[in-house]
């Protein structure tokens, strides 16, 4: 009789990624001159994997890789690539490639959405070391953040499309372009949710026309009278939310709070590479090992919370009552 496979975390990590690369139809090998040694696919779990590690270096990823045998098995690595491979394969895979894959962790069911930003550091310090030297250095020293506006699935916890920037730019002019990478799942949209720094008349008018979606927008200078508010779909948006009666609707923006927090704790929030190409590039596999990671946390909840496992947790907490008033 075979033994079953043990799947450890790691190898569900791997299967995630494998079935959104397949979803996506990313092809097995860069060129058709590949020397066929090792797949695209592979080296896309290993440096998601290198991310969720923190964005440890390269070398140090192939130092620790022998450590997972079961890993490596599942991925049908019969040697470990050496690190300046993954290096090239991050360089050359181009940023809509990579980015397509977000797509690939999407639910078919509907789904409320949400966008907002935040940003990575380039620098490794502490807040503590950083307040200790803040009046020996000048403010156009300290090294700028790497801004992104994440648009979400609320329900689900899944990063849909990332708009990585250079520079600081409006939030509200970042709305549309993060949005429309994934126009594919506008139909299964239900509603958008985004704070005061998107509402402006353009952002309103693209949910409803294009979108074609519930606008929760939050509102500026909500006491304003509508008279004097400027914008069709504006003026519509505060009036809805005015004549609203019964109870209030729940703030799922604050899910997009709780992704970005997540991101950060599990991924890191510090970026390694030191070219502005490289910082983005990292920026996209590690939304890619957050997704592989929530996507098992979802599925091991659904476990739990199946009849048949429930009942046998009351067969063995009963049991373990009656031996202890025994």
């Amino acid at each position: 009789m075979k033994k079953k496979k043990k799947v450890t975390f790691l190898i569900r990590f791997a299967k995630n990624i494998l079935k959104a690369l397949r979803i996506r139809n990313v092809r097995l090998y860069g060129s058709k001159f590949s020397k066929k040694v090792y797949t695209l696919h592979q080296h896309i779990v290993l440096l998601s994997l290198r991310e969720f590690h923190k964005g440890i270096g390269y070398r140090l990823l192939c130092d620790i890789l022998p450590d997972y045998s079961l890993l490596l098995e599942f991925l049908g690595l019969a040697r470990i690539p050496h690190f300046t491979t993954l290096h090239k394969v991050s360089q050359r895979l181009r940023g809509s490639t990579v980015e397509s894959i977000f797509l690939g962790f999407a639910r078919r069911a509907r789904f409320r959405a949400g966008i907002d930003s935040t940003g990575l550091s380039l620098q490794h310090s502490t807040y503590y070391y950083e307040q200790r030297l803040e009046h020996f250095r000048k403010a156009k020293n300290r090294k700028p953040g790497r801004p992104t506006s994440l648009f979400a699935d609320l329900d689900g916890q899944i990063i849909l499309s990332a708009k990585l920037l250079r520079g600081k730019k409006s939030d509200s002019k970042m709305m549309i372009p993060t949005i429309q990478k994934a126009e594919g799942l506008f139909g299964r949209i239900i509603s958008n949710d985004a704070d005061k720094g998107y509402d402006a008349e353009y952002n309103h008018c693209f949910v409803n026309e294009c979108m074609g979606t519930k606008d929760f927008i939050k509102m500026r200078n909500e006491p304003v009278p509508v008279h004097r508010t400027k914008g069709e779909y504006r003026k519509k948006a505060k009036n809805s939310s005015r004549k609203a009666t019964g109870r209030p609707r729940k703030n799922h923006r604050n899910r997009m709070e709780s992704i970005i927090f997540a991101l950060k704790k599990i991924c890191g929030e510090h970026l390694s590479a030191t070219s502005s190409k490289g910082q983005r590039q990292q920026s996209r596999f590690r939304i890619i090992a957050y997704n592989a990671y929530r996507k098992i946390k979802a599925f091991l909840v659904r476990i739990s919370t199946e009849p048949e496992v429930l009942r046998l947790y009351y067969i063995f907490f009963t049991a373990s009552l009656l031996t202890l008033n025994a």
